[in-house]
């Protein structure tokens, strides 16, 4: 009996989550096949258990203050790094370059760990190292996955500092580089920072469909150029993916990030 009182509570919980609108009462017997009476018990355990509020005004249901709560828990809980190592093993064993993870710092990305390849010499990313994101591969990865109104804010006081003459040092020709990696799935960064290397990268998302890590292979170009290294985007963007499924993320729509309000 209580088995069968849980599945009906997740089958409501499920109807009201993925609805398009706040739904009634009778929009809720309709779409739950289930009778009145059965309707008006679920949702009082669910209303008393905070999982389900009503807004009284309107005669709807929405979702409960304790779905959130249970949610941010559960992602508060792990440590990404840790998530993510068995795809960055995975990575560094089909190209044997180096592979980070590293998650937003205001304007840097800040690297959590790192498996380093045997054959790299010179200054390297390295675990607890910033970069500035207008010249690594992570940070475009990153920001070009924000709304457009909060990549304009984040430019707004940004200094574009040269640090070779193939870095990005203008507004304008950043947010093209952002459109790229919006319709190719990941970032590059060929020899912007350093005379010598070049990288890739690919976002991780949250639930809420954020960017909140990176997966990044960086090598020296003289070894693996950025003609090489695009090729290997389609593994890291797969890896990328699966970190996200393993922590419930979920990728968002490009469209909707263009003008959307924040």
């Amino acid at each position: 009996m209580k088995s069968s009182i849980l599945s009906k509570v997740l089958s409501l919980l499920t109807i009201i989550s993925v609805s398009r609108k706040p739904m009634t009462f009778s929009d809720l017997v309709t779409a739950s096949g289930m009778n009145k009476s059965t309707i008006h018990r679920l949702l009082a355990i669910c209303v008393e258990e905070k999982l389900v509020q009503v807004d009284r005004q309107r005669k709807v249901y929405l979702l409960g203050p304790k779905v959130f709560d249970l949610v941010r828990n559960a992602h508060s809980g792990y440590d990404i790094q840790a998530v993510a190592l068995d795809e960055m093993l995975r990575l560094h064993g089909l190209f044997g370059g180096n592979v980070t993870i590293g998650v937003p710092s205001g304007h840097e990305v800040v690297y959590l760990r790192l498996l380093e390849s045997n054959t790299t010499t010179g200054p390297t990313q390295r675990q607890g190292m910033r970069e500035p994101f207008h010249c690594s591969a992570s940070g475009k990865a990153l920001l070009a996955f924000l709304p457009d109104k909060v990549i304009d804010a984040k430019l707004s006081d940004h200094e574009f500092e040269q640090y070779t003459k193939r870095t990005i040092t203008d507004a304008a020709t950043f947010k093209s580089a952002l459109e790229h990696v919006r319709q190719t799935g990941f970032g590059q960064n060929d020899r912007e920072e350093y005379e010598y290397f070049c990288g890739i990268s690919a976002p991780i998302f949250n639930y809420q469909a954020e960017p909140i890590a990176v997966l990044n292979i960086w090598c020296v170009q003289s070894q693996h150029p950025m003609s090489e290294m695009e090729g290997w985007s389609g593994e890291l963007i797969a890896s990328a993916d699966r970190v996200t499924n393993l922590i419930g993320g979920v990728r968002p729509d490009v469209e909707s990030l263009r003008g959307a309000e924040v």
